[in-house]
């Protein structure tokens, strides 16, 4: 648990809930509208669904969404409202969501290696101590 917790704080620092550009570098991304300062803290999943694909992701995902979202400065000191998580993809970006009663009210950017790791969650496996990260 230490290890994931300490892997959660490193990926936090490579992270940004708030990025400059969301989408492929040739305009305003996709998302943009959802992950800048002055974003409503909740978008309803139908205005997401209606610009992005959408793939819900398994439970043991939504607690590694959930931990790296809790992880992102600034550090939340309560867990985040959802009860499943999401990956909505549009062009180049990806966008993680905590959803809620149809509302995505936790959301970040999701750069490949984040991916990787959710996929690698979603498949079940393990690092073997010793084994680089």
């Amino acid at each position: 648990m230490k290890r994931f917790v300490a892997a959660a704080m490193a990926v936090a620092c490579l992270v940004s809930s708030v990025p400059a550009r969301a989408g492929d570098g040739d305009g305003p991304g996709t998302f943009d509208k959802w992950l800048n300062p002055d974003a409503p803290e909740c978008v309803p999943m139908s205005a997401i669904r209606s610009v992005a694909t959408v793939r819900e992701l398994t439970p043991e995902q939504f607690q590694f969404v959930r931990a790296l979202y809790v992880a992102i400065p600034p550090v939340s000191r309560t867990l985040p409202p959802g009860d499943h998580a999401v990956m909505a993809t549009s062009g180049g970006s990806v966008m993680l969501a905590l959803v809620a009663d149809g509302q995505a009210c936790a959301r970040m950017l999701a750069p490949d290696f984040i991916q990787a790791m959710v996929a690698q969650v979603g498949q079940g496996t393990t690092v073997q101590l010793g084994t680089p990260l």
